[in-house]
């Protein structure tokens, strides 16, 4: 069992990424980074982008550690490593967030919902932010 999370602000290697996938059950993504580790690079785990983590326990009302180790990081492993312009595999990455933030942090289903747009918004891989879909990738 893994239990050597990132800490925010931690940069996630591909092997430390690799493992991951396969603790959170992402064994695709574990394949699709063995198959071409040259294709990913390093990235800085934040968290869960744009609030502090912390504040948003405190919005939310469920544990922030939930929040971050049990559905943010998950989200950024699928975004990391997704293929990039690949619509429907993001949408399926958003889609699981939702649910985990449900089932896995307590969250209220209107707010996930709230967490669901933002990221199907501020996501979108052509903005090329650091938490863009595919951010990982070198291939754009």
């Amino acid at each position: 069992m893994l239990t050597n999370f990132p800490k925010i602000g931690e940069t996630v290697t591909n092997r430390k990424a690799r493992r991951l996938c396969w603790y959170f059950d992402l064994a695709y993504l574990a394949s699709r980074i063995e198959a071409n580790p040259a294709q990913f690079k390093d990235w800085r785990f934040d968290g869960c982008s744009w609030l502090p983590d912390r504040f948003i326990g405190l919005f939310t009302g469920c544990n922030w550690r939930d929040i971050t180790y049990k559905c943010c990081l998950p989200h950024d492993l699928g975004y990391a490593y997704g293929e990039p312009r690949n619509i429907v595999e993001r949408k399926q990455v958003d889609s699981k967030f939702f649910n985990n933030l449900v089932t896995k942090a307590g969250m209220k289903k209107w707010m996930a919902y709230i967490f669901f747009i933002s990221v199907r918004i501020g996501g979108i891989e052509s903005f090329g932010s650091s938490f863009s879909w595919s951010f990982a990738s070198r291939r754009k």
